[in-house]
């Protein structure tokens, strides 16, 4: 068995519950329900998952990037000891990122809150440190994969040498590509996907599967 060099983490219902990274700044810059409405028309099957956030990002116009590591916890609802396992992870020379479809500027919040050593997210356009509301480039699931070879090319490690965390769709890729995987808090259909399963509130429950 291959030695544990790097676990990728997805951000949105795997590390971060109920506001999304993309929802936490539109509820800043004050369109809480404008996020509804194109929530519900995503969760009804008239747009998918890519053109609503399309939309979601035109949310973002004239928002301040600066805001979101301000007021990131006071809006989040993280899983408990995010922080202990980046530095249980360390400890065991094991590398932390976050690939994430959302957007790459809240996932570089989450890397300098909790300690992660890499970020990938979707390109939404900032001009001058204000959101111009739109995305310069879209990280859909086969770009998550590719994120993560990336990370794992400049780092030398192959990919039995990963663990990938997640809970959705976009991360069935990833499970693929990696050694290990662990669905969590996820769906049955994910849950086939994946090596590992579990249902928890706490993050240092993952550790049994890679320690």
């Amino acid at each position: 068995m291959a030695k544990i060099k790097l676990v990728c983490f997805d951000l949105d219902d795997t590390l971060i519950r109920e506001v999304h990274s993309v929802m936490l700044p539109c509820i800043l810059n004050g369109k809480e329900k404008e996020h509804s409405l194109i929530q519900e028309q995503e969760e009804k099957g008239v747009i998918d998952y890519i053109s609503a956030d399309y939309l979601r990002a035109e949310l973002l116009l004239g928002f301040e990037e600066s805001k979101i590591a301000q007021y990131f916890l006071e809006i989040a609802k993280p899983l408990k000891n995010i922080k202990s396992v980046v530095e249980a992870l360390h400890k065991q020379s094991i590398k932390c990122i976050v690939i994430t479809v959302g957007p790459k500027q809240v996932a570089k919040v989450v890397c300098d809150i909790w300690g992660f050593d890499g970020f990938y997210g979707s390109d939404y356009e900032v001009v001058e440190g204000v959101f111009t509301g739109k995305i310069l480039k879209y990280i859909r699931a086969e770009q998550k994969v590719a994120c993560l070879q990336e990370f794992c090319k400049i780092n030398n490690i192959n990919p039995e040498e990963c663990i990938a965390v997640g809970d959705g769709s976009t991360d069935i890729p990833v499970f693929k590509y990696c050694g290990k995987s662990i669905a969590i808090n996820s769906s049955p259909k994910i849950r086939k996907s994946a090596i590992y399963s579990i249902d928890t509130d706490h993050l240092t429950d993952i550790l049994k599967y890679i320690l």
